[in-house]
């Protein structure tokens, strides 16, 4: 007895124990995780994660604990990640290190952290790299400079600034080459005057060669009895030997500084001297493969080559030919539009049920037997002895009702859909209502399919953006509900459902709000029943008989306003029309320009009577009418620091008071490359301003020292004031004066006015 009596209190001897060590432990647990909640929120997250952590491992059961571990272990790494990857990318590597560091503490084995590391790491590199390519260019070492760009950027080929450095490089390069046609320039926008009368083609060059000192050099196969005819006054030269070439079919190609190749248009010399380059296009928004159709069609270009995989084409053709596809490609090769729809469907229900009165029953039933032998048949002589005993009578009920009943309910929905021109975007709220459709074969095989039908809010929109920031909308709206459910026969479900569509199509405004209304279902149903005549007297209808009045009002209203994303761009007449020259030569830019020949064409100079007469046409020395002042409606001013220090970067930001409304406006800067350098080019908020959406087009020319850049707004035109770009420069050299100018600036529309230009002058330590 008394061994059974000791094993019974041994478990119970360390039960108390136990049980306490368990509450402890689970107070414990949730004490941390309590911790690593409030830790997690103040941002603490390494501290977080170790609660997290520690309160997983104290309760392994709990897996609400272990769950929340992962998940915010996972949602802290990403955090700190983040905010050391914008830390890095906005120069700030001392903050990105630090953030790299915390991350690694959080999972210790990340690859991404320890690649961020390693990439701020050789950033730090890059960029004493760069220190000393600067110092190399600006010594005029470019050698050893080319060779450490190219390390450097096959090891971070997106870096803009050895990007930067390599194309300075080649413009040094190029600058010191001589390149043919070097000094042809002037000489060709000489304006000359001409009359030969069947003159030998080679005396009428050899004529223009000691006029302007061009040296041209003949093919062996021109005929020596080709002969020339031509009359011109006051023409560039450029514009004087290409009339020549036509009229003799003979073509031209510069050669070097001071010679020029004349020889036959025939197909085989014009393929043996014809200059051919190559050229890659890559294309950011245009089809590779429409855009090689469309240089094939108009160029008449055979060899180009597409790359489907980078949207890229390559082409192989003349010059002339290749500044001709630049220029289409650029035409072509713009984003497509595309607008943001925000829609607002609002459906009101308003409902009314009042059923008030006595239902009194419609009949009374009579039986010779009890209702629990109703179904006993009976004999003849058992209905002879019927009397007041002997007849049972049923009578239903009477119902009091009471009940008054209103609603009014509003359902909303306010989906944003941005989508592209000519594409079609839906949206749906609601449910997918399954009906089920029951297949029966001869054999007794019985198969069902189910189908489901949308029920709920359908929405459809198909814009269609045009140029003047107008979009036009295809919708269909639908909005359907259950009614009712309807069994049948055999058993299967199906549902009535209720439906109310509009189909239309609008063209509205950029910010333009159109409201579609009138989509209302009323429904007033009344139902009375009562004592026949009693019941239809006025005081005597509700003790006597009842009401019942259902009245149920819908209307659904649709307000749809769009706003452009990326709007039409309107390309110049330049741009959209321009001299391409003949159906067998192509011609892209001229030697002499348009502006030479309009020089001279107003030019009352001595008429030149010789038969082989070159001489230049005088200068015009009228003067020019006097125009009104211009109105200057746009201001422009910088904000830059006075003086910098060399190798550092700084940022000069362009101003702008605008007293009237603008919609984009285009500008020439200029600055010293070789003491200063673009490092990035940013918008400011002018056009943006109002939460309008605007864009900013840039190039730089590095080896000019030109900035290229048009700030559009999209939709309406702004005006005020404003920071309109911010540039950021490194200084490469010390300087006690450097400029930074705005060369041009021309608002748009014209009506704004023209703009006054602004110049800033930093110091350079």
């Amino acid at each position: 007895m008394s061994i059974l009596k000791t094993g019974c209190l041994r478990p119970r001897r360390y039960l108390l124990p136990l049980a306490i060590a368990l509450a402890v432990g689970g107070c414990g647990s949730m004490a941390q995780f309590r911790d690593a909640n409030r830790l997690f929120d103040r941002g603490e997250y390494v501290q977080a994660v170790q609660k997290y952590r520690a309160a997983a491992q104290a309760k392994p059961v709990n897996v609400e604990y272990r769950q929340q571990y992962l998940l915010r272990r996972q949602e802290a790494f990403e955090t700190v990640t983040h905010e050391a990857e914008r830390a890095r990318l906005a120069g700030n590597l001392t903050k990105a290190e630090t953030l790299y560091q915390t991350a690694l503490q959080i999972e210790p084995d990340s690859a991404l952290a320890i690649n961020g590391i390693k990439r701020i790491s050789d950033t730090r590199r890059h960029g004493e790299q760069l220190v000393k390519i600067d110092e190399w260019i600006a010594a005029g070492e470019l050698d050893p400079a080319e060779r450490m760009v190219r390390v450097l950027l096959a090891e971070d080929p997106d870096n803009r600034r050895a990007q930067n450095s390599l194309e300075r490089i080649h413009a040094a390069r190029d600058s010191s080459k001589p390149k043919p046609g070097d000094g042809l320039e002037d000489r060709f926008r000489k304006p000359v005057t001409l009359e030969f009368r069947d003159v030998p083609v080679k005396v009428a060059f050899d004529v223009l060669s000691k006029a302007s000192g061009i040296n041209f050099i003949y093919d062996q196969d021109i005929r020596p009895d080709l002969k020339v005819s031509v009359f011109l006054r006051k023409t560039p030269l450029d514009d004087a030997i290409r009339m020549i070439g036509l009229s003799t079919q003979l073509e031209t190609r510069v050669i070097n500084g001071n010679s020029v190749l004349v020889f036959p248009n025939t197909p085989q010399k014009v393929g043996e001297y014809r200059q051919l380059n190559v050229r890659s296009f890559y294309l950011a928004n245009a089809d590779a493969k429409k855009v090689a159709e469309m240089l094939k069609a108009i160029l008449k270009t055979e060899t180009v080559m597409v790359d489907e995989k980078l949207n890229m084409l390559v082409m192989r053709d003349s010059p002339d030919a290749i500044r001709l596809a630049e220029r289409l490609i650029a035409l072509g090769d713009i984003g497509e539009p595309e607008v943001m729809l925000d829609v607002e469907v609002l459906e009101v229900k308003k409902s009314k049920l009042l059923d008030l009165g006595i239902s009194l029953p419609a009949e009374i039933g009579l039986s010779v037997l009890p209702p629990s032998q109703t179904a006993t048949a009976l004999s003849i002589d058992a209905l002879k002895g019927l009397n007041a005993s002997s007849i049972y009578a049923t009578v239903p009920n009477a119902t009091v009702k009471l009940h008054d009943e209103r609603s009014d309910a509003r359902i909303l929905a306010n989906p944003k859909i941005r989508v592209k021109t000519k594409e079609k975007a839906s949206v749906l709220i609601g449910d997918k209502v399954p009906v089920i459709t029951s297949t029966s074969t001869s054999t007794g095989f019985v198969s069902e399919t189910v189908n489901y039908v949308d029920v709920g809010l359908k929405l459809e929109v198909e814009p269609s953006v045009y140029a003047g920031d107008e979009v036009s909308i295809k919708i269909n709206l639908e909005v359907s509900s259950l009614v009712r459910e309807i069994t049948t026969a055999s058993g299967t479900l199906s549902y009535q459902i209720g439906t109310r569509n509009a189909q239309t199509v609008l063209r509205l405004k950029d910010g333009e709000t159109q409201i579609l209304a009138g989509l209302i279902n009323k429904e007033d149903r009344k139902a009375a029943n009562g004592l026949p005549f009693i019941s239809r007297l006025p005081l005597l209808s509700h003790l006597f008989g009842s009401r019942k009045n259902d009245v149920q009002n819908t209307e659904i209203v649709l307000s749809i306003t769009p706003h452009l994303i990326r709007g039409v761009r309107r390309a110049g007449m330049d741009d959209m029309e321009f001299e391409s020259g003949t159906a067998n030569h192509l011609r892209g830019t001229s030697v002499g320009t348009a502006k030479a020949a309009s020089d001279v064409a107003g030019d009352e100079g001595q008429t030149d009577s010789g038969a082989n007469d070159v001489s230049p046409a005088p200068a015009s020395t009228a003067p020019a009418p006097a125009a009104d002042a211009p109105r200057q409606g746009v201001l422009l001013d910088w904000s830059a620091p006075a003086e910098v220090e060399v190798g550092e970067q700084f940022t000069a930001v362009l101003n702008i008071s605008a007293l009237n409304a603008i919609a984009q406006l285009p500008l020439m800067l200029g600055f010293d490359p070789k003491v200063l350098q673009v490092v990035s080019i940013e918008e400011g908020k002018f056009m943006a301003q109002g939460g309008g959406h605007s864009s900013l087009t840039k190039e730089v020319n590095l080896s000019a020292g030109r900035i290229s850049a048009t700030a559009i707004r999209q939709g309406t035109a702004v005006s005020g004031q404003g920071s309109l770009l911010q540039i950021t420069f490194k200084a490469l050299a010390k300087a006690d004066k450097t400029p930074i100018r705005v060369l041009s600036a021309t608002p748009d529309p014209e009506q704004a006015g023209q703009a006054k230009l602004a110049d800033t002058v930093i110091k350079i330590r």
